[in-house]
C-alpha cells in the first residue's frame, strides 16, 4: 500500500513538473507574440504616408515611361 502511494505521488510529480513547464512556456510564448505585434502594429503614421507617396510616384512614373516606350511614332510606321 505504501509503496501504490509512493508511486502515485511521483506520477503527480511529474504531472505537476511537466503542467508547470508547459505554463512557463506559454507564459514566454505570450511575452514573444505581444513583442511580435508590437513591432508589426506600431506603425508611425506619417512615416508610413510618406513611403506610400513616394512608391505611388514610383509606380505612376513607371508607367508614364512603359507607356511612352510603348507608343509607336510615324517613324516606325514608315520603316
Amino acid at each position: 500500500e505504501l509503496g501504490n502511494v509512493l508511486r502515485v505521488r511521483a506520477g503527480l510529480g511529474a504531472r505537476m513538473n511537466r503542467v508547470e513547464l508547459t505554463a512557463n512556456r506559454l507564459e514566454d510564448d505570450n511575452v514573444n507574440f505581444t513583442k511580435l505585434m508590437s513591432k508589426n502594429e506600431d506603425v508611425d503614421i506619417a512615416e508610413a504616408i510618406m513611403k506610400l507617396q513616394n512608391e505611388q510616384n514610383v509606380y505612376t512614373a513607371s508607367l508614364s515611361t512603359g507607356a511612352r516606350v510603348i507608343q509607336p511614332s510615324l517613324v516606325d510606321f514608315l520603316k
